[in-house]
């Protein structure tokens, strides 16, 4: 294990002693199911052929029925056993021995691969970023190994602090992203390449497709604009040849009203004269009347005498 701590110091080597330490973490669980069923296969095996000695397996005695179901675990069969059990068990032994194998070998081994597959695949996905934080812990580990002199020395420590920076983003980008999640991302880069090249050429099919059917829609318009401005030109003239005509009645019936109010005046004269006339008739009555009215009062006066 002290030589799996010092190999992480090489990128080589740091990918893999990560993997080996992520897949016997990811396989913790699966291995203690896994050897549970290894005892309860053992033990049926035991029961079944009664624990007798098997030559093959000497010295490791009971054992070695827990071997046997490993064995087949492993895909590693071992069959001559099987016909020294009486007919009953023997086809008791053969449906186990069936299901051992379905269980142990088919289930659990492709299960295992998987697992294995999957925490390969998550060390591949940030195998640079893996091995930076590898080294920054093991500096950390250094460092907690320093005295107080150590951590105060400027030699260690200096006053400045190196920033690396890459000088090409798409080597670094290659590095960074390996395995599955590098297919998968080159699968969506191309995709989005083609994708986009597919929407500027139909972007540009139906733009050119709407400028053809904007000018068809222009000139259609355009047409239209000139008919209308023809037509209202039409109507307005007549409309103004009808003014015309209303204008001249009405200067027609203008001057008739002129010579009438010529001859309202003529009569107005008329009967001012006539007004005046009969004003002097007035006064001339008024004389008479007072006179009338004098001879009268003579008249009275000279009857009371």
């Amino acid at each position: 294990m002290k030589l799996f701590f010092f190999l992480r110091i090489y990128d080589g080597f740091s990918f893999l002693v990560q993997m080996m330490a992520g897949v016997f973490k990811d396989l913790k669980y699966f291995l203690i199911f896994f050897i549970i069923f290894i005892l309860q296969f053992g033990m049926i095996f035991l029961v079944l052929f009664k624990a007798q000695q098997i030559d093959e397996y000497n010295g490791v005695n009971k054992l070695a029925y827990f071997l046997m179901a490993f064995r087949i675990s492993s895909g590693d069969f071992q069959l001559d056993d099987y016909h020294s059990q009486t007919d009953g068990l023997v086809i008791f032994s053969w449906m186990i021995w069936l299901i051992a194998v379905l269980t142990l070998n088919v289930v659990f081994m492709n299960f295992i691969i998987a697992v294995i597959s999957e925490s390969y695949e998550r060390v591949m996905q940030k195998l640079v970023a893996e091995s930076f934080r590898v080294k920054a812990q093991m500096i950390v580990e250094r460092e907690q190994l320093f005295s107080e002199d150590d951590l105060k020395s400027i030699k260690y420590f200096p006053n400045y602090i190196v920033v690396r920076r890459p000088l090409n983003t798409e080597i670094n980008d290659a590095g960074e992203w390996q395995g599955f999640i590098k297919d998968l991302k080159y699968t969506i880069r191309t995709t989005a390449v083609k994708s986009k090249a597919e929407i500027i050429q139909n972007l540009n099919a139906i733009q050119t497709k709407n400028n053809e059917g904007l000018d068809e829609k222009i000139g259609t318009l355009n047409q239209k604009l000139d008919q209308a401005q023809e037509i209202s030109k039409i109507e307005l003239e007549k409309q103004s040849k009808a003014l015309d005509a209303k204008i001249d009645g009405l200067d027609i019936q203008a001057k008739g009203l002129e010579e009438q109010v010529k001859g309202l005046d003529v009569q107005v004269k008329g009967l001012d004269t006539k007004v005046d006339g009969l004003g002097t008739s007035v006064l001339r009555i008024q004389d008479d009347m007072e006179f009338i009215k004098s001879s009268l009062t003579q008249l009275l006066q000279n009857y009371n005498q």
